[in-house]
């Protein structure tokens, strides 16, 4: 249900930046979200330095490096929720 709202919520940008409401409190304004910038990072490797991300995907990545390699296979557009797992 939580990927759905996310889903709609990333599809549908007109949501103004009015506080959510009580029922939708465990969610996160779209404005929150984080582009990762991935053209600071060497590819194809990663640093092996954790710290971790949690993707709109609802993944977590061990770091930016490691979410910016998803992006780059699969051609996904993902955002940076919060810097901490999901």
């Amino acid at each position: 249900m939580l990927r759905l709202v996310l889903l709609l919520l990333a599809t549908d940008f007109a949501a103004s930046d009015e506080s959510l409401d009580s029922s939708d409190s465990q969610l996160i304004k779209r404005s929150q979200f984080r582009t990762p910038d991935c053209h600071r990072f060497d590819y194809p490797v990663c640093s092996k330095h954790l710290s971790p991300v949690c993707g709109t995907d609802m993944n977590t990545y061990g770091n930016e490096c490691t979410l910016c390699m998803k992006i780059r296979e699969d051609g996904s557009h993902i955002n940076i929720i919060k810097d901490e797992p999901c």
